[in-house]
């Protein structure tokens, strides 16, 4: 990201691999369920080949490993003293900044496993309607010092870019 003026990064980073625990848990836990079908179905009778079974398990935790890694590599979360910013993608990119003095709410949300893990989302409600209005942070580590720092970044924005009623800066 190019720095505009006298903007400097706050926070730059990725979601950690702590949030992504219950995306493996998940997706492993469904290959091990389809592993026990198949194991079930071989021992009622029907021959499932035992590769079958085993490249089953092999493939399903091996792409949930890599599918969890893909997204959370290449997901960057950068904020500076001016903006918020979030790219995506892998072949294809996807970017969306925003001013950080157009940030109205902050909402860190937390499940029971993100608050034991210190992980969690952070939601920023900027000024707009649009769905692309709103950014979201997934996975960060500890978020509400996070929320902290650029509530204080907002506020700093803020108040050095005053006006004195006239249409100039004061």
């Amino acid at each position: 990201m190019k720095m505009m003026g006298n903007e400097s990064i706050i926070w730059e980073g990725r979601p950690t691999w702590r949030a992504m625990l219950s995306f493996h848990i998940k997706w492993i836990g469904l290959t091990l369920l389809l592993f026990a079908l198949l194991i079930a179905i071989d021992s009622g009778g029907i021959g499932v080949p035992t590769t079958v079974i085993g490249a089953v398990l092999v493939f399903g935790v091996g792409l949930t490993i890599f599918a969890g890694w893909m997204l959370r590599f290449f997901t960057q979360y950068t904020i500076t003293t001016k903006r918020l910013q979030i790219r995506r993608g892998v072949l294809s990119k996807r970017e969306s900044s925003t001013n950080v003095d157009r940030i109205q709410n902050i909402t860190v949300t937390q499940s029971p496993v993100d608050r034991i893990m210190k992980v969690g989302t952070i939601d920023f409600d900027t000024a707009g309607e649009e769905s692309a209005d709103r950014f979201s942070f997934i996975g960060v580590d500890n978020p509400q010092n996070l929320r902290e720092q650029i509530m204080q970044a907002r506020d700093e924005e803020k108040t050095s870019t005053r006006y004195d009623g006239q249409g100039g800066l004061a």
